[in-house]
């Protein structure tokens, strides 16, 4: 599932990344055959790294001669994290299906990121985000997952900088 600043973009108003955000569900020996099937200028740096706002591992790949990376995050067993690759939606980019996350759960996740890592990018992509789909967001679930994580304060603030329709 496309995460992060490319879902954001897909959602809101696009803005220049250095990474490719996914989650992803591993079985077992899934990474060994996928480091084994990716091209020459391609790097999986099979040492997982730990993510704290989830709890999840992480993992990258990166590109020969760029600073380029992509981002595997681990489906974790944070609740969250189950219901939005639950709720992925699949779309067409590119002339590509890809199953991106909801841009309410982009929502809920770059307040989650905004207030725990303190990311100011995180704020304006939610910004974007509520400024480009507001109207057809599902309120009362962002309501819900921003009371239980602590950010709904966080949401009314950035909600209140946003001009008046």
């Amino acid at each position: 599932m496309v995460v992060g600043s490319l879902a954001s973009n897909f959602h809101g108003i696009p803005r220049s990344t250095q990474d490719a955000d996914f989650v992803v569900q591993l079985e077992p020996g899934q990474l060994t055959r996928l480091e084994a099937a990716l091209p020459s200028e391609l790097s999986l740096q099979s040492q997982g790294g730990f993510e704290a706002v989830t709890g999840t591992t992480r993992y990258l790949i990166t590109v020969t001669g760029s600073a380029f990376v992509c981002e595997l995050f681990v489906l974790s067993n944070d609740p969250h994290d189950q219901d939005r690759f639950r709720r992925r939606e699949l779309v067409r980019v590119l002339a590509q299906n890809a199953y991106v996350a909801s841009a309410e759960d982009m929502v809920i996740t770059k307040l989650r990121w905004a207030q725990e890592a303190g990311r100011s990018k995180d704020r304006d992509d939610v910004r974007n985000i509520l400024a480009v789909r507001g109207p057809e967001l599902d309120w009362a679930y962002i309501a819900a997952w921003t009371a239980r994580h602590g950010t709904a304060a966080l949401l009314a603030d950035i909600r209140a900088s946003l001009p008046a329709n």
